[in-house]
């Protein structure tokens, strides 16, 4: 977890609190982001679990985490990362330190909602997954596109139900094969998805995943 403390992020660096928990390899933690000034953050950016996983059962680390996509400074500028010049994709490239080959990551889709505050981000990514008849590959919606800067090439929306909060889950890949072929099966999701007729009653969710899956397969 050192791997992302004290990080350039945009015009941010980061600073990580973390403490171990009574699971032995399991700790929770939280990322803030500290401003030019010196002012941390007064929400962490980032709050979770982190686990180092059991290699003796070939169980890979992984993470459970609530990603907030702001910064509050207070009287300074709040922030939000995903509408400030890439911040929040360089965060998901940072916390790919962290998820080792065969490794996940869990980021839930209702962090505005427990936490109480509007987070366009996930409200964006829970109205994507709703709207079963779009389709809508995962890695195509906002939350997915992070992931996938994560380093994950397999992400998936059902079947991941931790403490009662959904997530969108991503796997690294535990090889070269198993990549080429996680990245194979993406293309093709996000190609079949582009092949489709656009639904206009939609068309402020599409336009959203439309750019995101072209973007994501400009980097396969």
């Amino acid at each position: 977890m050192e791997l992302i403390d004290s990080q350039s992020i945009g015009p941010y660096m980061t600073q990580l609190q973390f403490q171990p928990k009574r699971r032995v390899g399991h700790f929770d933690f939280e990322l803030f982001l500290k401003s030019k000034s010196g002012c941390l953050s007064f929400n962490p950016l980032i709050k979770g679990i982190y686990s180092r996983g059991n290699l003796s059962w070939k169980n890979q680390g992984w993470l459970d985490i609530h990603y907030a996509d702001y910064a509050d400074f207070g009287e300074e500028k709040s922030d939000i990362l995903s509408e400030s010049d890439q911040c929040a994709e360089q965060m998901f490239q940072m916390m790919a330190k962290t998820i080792q080959p065969g490794g996940m990551i869990f980021v839930s889709l209702v962090t505005d909602i427990v936490w109480d505050v509007e987070i366009t981000l996930h409200r964006i990514t829970r109205e994507c997954l709703s709207r079963r008849s779009l389709v809508i590959p995962p890695v195509a919606t906002p939350i997915g596109r992070l992931i996938f800067m994560s380093g994950c090439r397999s992400i998936k929306s059902q079947a991941f139900d931790v403490q009662g909060s959904s997530r969108l889950a991503g796997e690294k890949a535990p090889d070269t094969e198993t990549g080429a072929q996680f990245s194979q099966s993406l293309e093709m999701q996000l190609r079949e998805y582009l092949g489709r007729t656009t639904k206009d009653e939609f068309s402020h969710l599409e336009e959203i995943c439309r750019a995101n899956a072209v973007d994501v397969l400009q980097r396969l």
